[in-house]
């Protein structure tokens, strides 16, 4: 339950970081409430109590439980109809401020302007866009990392297996790699309307791999996070599963202890070397 309170409040500190439609609405609210004779006042209770329950964490974290884990906190906010009641309470606003206003013109036209470039330079409705995602740190060191990998390659195509922070944005730096699994493993929500699943191949490689970046060992009980319960999972297991599912490039955190390193290159019978920070091995 605190891991859901939680997570309801940094989705809405990230839904309101990425755009400032939460407080158009939120002023759009209290504009309608001292003029709620002009409003309509089913879309004003309806929407004030939504928007409520959609910022206070308890009611979020229910939300949030509710839709599944397949969507993340933003989803939460398409019960509330945030689009419809910023424009109804600029037309109410507008509408006051042209009565008042009847013979200037050229007044009724500048704030008409003024209110439209201030719901324009709002943003995003809360979402983070790609490009600014692009710039992070993590995506900085993942592009390196696969420009290292790519000038690397011979002919053929490269399916990797690799921590998450590469995984997640190879595709975007190299449209041409392939993937063991991609965003969806770990993102839920995307995979939401489709009835495809992973192998409970996959599901392990991806459980030792998050385990290993952060132990280094070659061998963990990260499958206590899903449903295969307290299964040991074995680092040369999954190595293995993952050649057999036509993997040819492997990255190992760089904290992998030696001796695991080695039984895993003795293994798959390949020598493994230093590569921006991981450990790389191809395989044949």
């Amino acid at each position: 339950m605190w891991e859901l309170l939680t997570n309801a409040w940094k989705g809405w500190m990230e839904y309101i970081t990425g755009g400032k439609f939460a407080a158009l609405l939120i002023a759009a609210l209290l504009f309608l409430w001292i003029f709620r004779e002009k409003a309509q006042k089913q879309l004003l209770y309806y929407t004030s109590l939504m928007t409520a329950l959609c910022i206070f964490p308890v009611s979020s974290a229910f939300f949030m439980k509710y839709q599944t884990a397949f969507y993340d906190y933003q989803w939460i906010w398409s019960l509330v109809p945030v689009t419809l009641t910023i424009a109804f309470g600029a037309t109410v606003f507008l509408t006051k401020y042209w009565e008042g206003y009847e013979k200037r013109r050229f007044n009724k036209l500048f704030v008409t302007l003024f209110v439209c470039a201030a719901i324009l330079l709002c943003g995003s409705a809360g979402a983070i866009g790609w490009k600014e995602q692009a710039l992070s740190e993590k995506s900085e060191n993942a592009a390196k990392v696969l420009k290292l990998l790519d000038a690397d390659k011979e002919d053929g195509e490269i399916c990797l297996w690799a921590p998450r922070e590469v995984m997640e944005y190879a595709r975007a730096v190299d449209g041409s790699v392939k993937l063991l699994y991609g965003r969806n493993m770990w993102d839920k929500w995307l995979n939401a309307y489709s009835y495809d699943v992973y192998k409970e191949q996959h599901i392990e490689c991806y459980l030792w791999m998050e385990a290993a970046c952060e132990s280094g060992e070659l061998e963990s009980l990260a499958g206590q996070e899903h449903t295969n319960g307290e299964k040991l999972l074995s680092g040369i297991d999954c190595a293995r599963a993952a050649q057999g599912l036509g993997v040819n490039r492997i990255l190992l955190p760089e904290n992998m202890q030696k001796e695991a390193l080695l039984q895993i290159e003795k293994a798959l019978g390949v020598q493994a070397r230093e590569l921006g920070g991981y450990y790389l091995l191809v395989l044949q």
